[in-house]
């Protein structure tokens, strides 16, 4: 077999290699060496390989946006404006926007300060005397992770996304972490030190390193704020993230508005605004899209469940499923007997929704299975963050039969 090694500028001039590793392994081009194998008529093997990981940082993240969200991300600010309107007012976020940006939540600017800014009232987590050190971009902890779960753990006047609830919420609507470094069988794994760079979080699961499969907040959400629904990004395009459809019931306030029942998800399946599970793909790329979940095998099934994924043209709603047998859509619309019994109805992703009233409409015909209908964003008290409950050698029949009824449980 001939390999050629491509360098930073072959890699930029030459099409054909770049058509290769899009076409044939849609996800690989981002991440070091990529060897694509053809197999001409007289049986010979030819072979190239880009050596991704000499390209510049630019170049890394151009490729990422291609490989991943190949339909493209805005191209100018989120259709709310920095002064907090928007098209969508129930996607809106809250904190780290406008006002609520305050600088001196997480940045100190000369790693020192011996007395409050306001004797009578204290600002949140305001140290005094400072004691935490010199930390890269004036951070006011050594990692970012610490710095934002200063405020997320245990505290009443933001969101808890560790562990117990310290405000008293039912049902957190993306449940919550375990602690930092440990292993968590029911969740994404919380860890400090994670290489930051344009495609390096590609490298905590894969190629050499491969061992640190884990998540750091800023991954998902920008501190800074976007006025994207939780402030939350795409982790390989950041400044392409859409608007996303996370709508929060505009009646609720303060901790409620993070309650499962005050949350509801819709999509207008276009870069105007994506369903939120659109996110995920950066890293769970395999589990959706017509590419991977389509039937392989000339069987009229599937290989993967459906995950509605609009941005690579692969929705799907719980009425689709009649045809084929597979889903009931009058005992899903019904929502009771099999299925509902002890199981919350897992939540539904409301095609041509992009509002909290609307997306609560149950309909087989616009209701779609993505990520969270079956999982937790951060964790929950089932094994893989699931939303219904798992026996030790998988998952009953609870949440799936709410679609599917087979099981016909109690």
């Amino acid at each position: 077999m001939l390999v050629i090694k491509f360098t930073n500028r072959h890699w930029k001039s030459s099409a054909s290699c770049r058509a290769i590793t899009e076409n044939l392994i849609p996800w690989g081009a981002a991440m070091g060496w990529v060897r694509c194998i053809f197999v001409i008529a007289f049986g010979v093997g030819l072979g190239c390989s880009a050596f991704a990981s000499q390209a510049s940082a630019a170049d890394s993240r151009d490729i990422l946006k291609t490989q991943i969200h190949r339909s493209g991300g805005r191209v100018a600010l989120p259709s709310g404006a920095m002064d907090g309107s928007g098209l969508y007012p129930d996607a809106l976020p809250h904190y780290h926007n406008q006002a609520q940006l305050v600088c001196t939540d997480c940045h100190i600017m000369h790693a020192s300060q011996s007395h409050y800014y306001n004797l009578a009232s204290p600002a949140v987590n305001e140290q005094v005397p400072y004691t935490n050190g010199a930390n890269r971009n004036l951070l006011k902890a050594a990692d970012p992770l610490d710095l934002c779960l200063s405020c997320h753990d245990g505290q009443t006047f933001a969101p808890d996304v560790v562990s117990a609830d310290a405000n008293g919420l039912t049902n957190r609507s993306a449940g919550y972490f375990d602690q930092p470094e440990v292993t968590n069988i029911k969740g994404h794994d919380l860890g400090r030190g994670l290489p930051m760079g344009p495609n390096d979080y590609c490298y905590r699961c894969h190629f050499s390193a491969g061992d640190q499969k884990k998540v750091t907040c800023i991954d998902c959400h920008t501190p800074h704020g976007n006025n994207i629904a939780r402030n939350l990004q795409w982790i390989s395009w950041p400044e392409g993230t859409p608007d996303l459809g996370v709508l929060t019931n505009p009646a609720a306030n303060g901790m409620q508005r993070y309650e499962t029942e005050n949350v509801a998800y819709g999509s207008l399946n276009s870069v105007s605004l994506r369903e939120p599970s659109n996110m995920c793909l950066d890293c769970h790329h395999v589990f959706s899209g017509g590419y991977y979940i389509n039937d392989p095998h000339g069987s009229a099934d599937f290989a993967k469940h459906p995950t509605y994924d609009s941005e690579r043209s692969s929705t799907n709603n719980i009425a689709q499923g009649a045809v084929r047998g597979t889903t009931v859509p009058a005992h899903w619309e019904g929502g009771t007997g099999s299925g509902f019994g002890s199981t919350a109805r897992v939540r539904p992703l409301n095609e041509g929704s992009s509002s909290y009233a609307s997306a609560r409409t149950i309909n087989a015909s616009t209701n779609g299975v993505f990520c969270l209908s079956c999982h937790k964003a951060h964790g929950s008290d089932q094994a893989f963050g699931l939303v219904f409950p798992a026996s030790p050698s998988g998952y009953s029949a609870g949440g799936c039969d709410q679609c599917h009824l087979v099981a016909n449980i109690p």
